[in-house]
């Protein structure tokens, strides 16, 4: 993740939010190993993992068609802003254990619905010159969050009964 005394330039955007989406996709990974006993729950969250590295193969591919002027360029405040943002988000759940699926989900929701996926979408937006591609990954994303809601609903009743694998 972006150093605060690294280089302010977009490049350093782009690996900050590669890294996270690598770093979300470990954690959802992680989810599915720590539910394998529930077989729809462990599918899920590998789902949810492959989504995320696919995410950070999309931004990867997008930094590659950058021309070094853009890359080295000063990147926009708000940028710098969301990336700091996304840290302190990882700050605040690195030693937070989980329990229930519900802990699992708390998480996961609060990383779909921040800076992480606005970040993406921000740099997507912009960066991407196709627009078909560009809809196609913003359509994405929307699809990703309800995803989660989708979770939400299928175990509201038993979130808190689903614990983790002893062992």
């Amino acid at each position: 993740m972006l150093d605060s005394n690294a280089e302010l330039v977009l490049g350093k955007i782009f690996e900050s939010a590669i890294e996270t989406k690598r770093k979300v996709g470990q954690i959802y990974q992680q989810f599915a190993e720590l539910f394998s006993h529930v077989p729809e729950v462990e599918d899920f969250w590998k789902k949810m993992n492959l989504n995320q590295i696919t995410h950070a193969d999309w931004l990867e591919e997008t930094k590659e068609s950058l021309s070094e002027e853009e890359i080295l360029s000063l990147p926009e405040v708000e940028l710098v802003l969301k990336t700091h943002s996304i840290r302190n988000l990882f700050d605040k759940h690195s030693d937070k254990e989980i329990g229930t699926l519900h802990d699992a989900y708390q998480i996961a929701h609060e990383f779909e619905s921040s800076e992480v996926n606005n970040l993406f979408k921000i740099l997507s937006s912009q960066y991407i010159s196709s627009e078909k591609k560009k809809k196609f990954i913003l359509d994405e994303i929307e699809q990703h969050s309800q995803q989660i809601m989708d979770l939400s609903n299928r175990f509201a009743d038993v979130m808190t009964e689903i614990k983790v694998a002893s062992g």
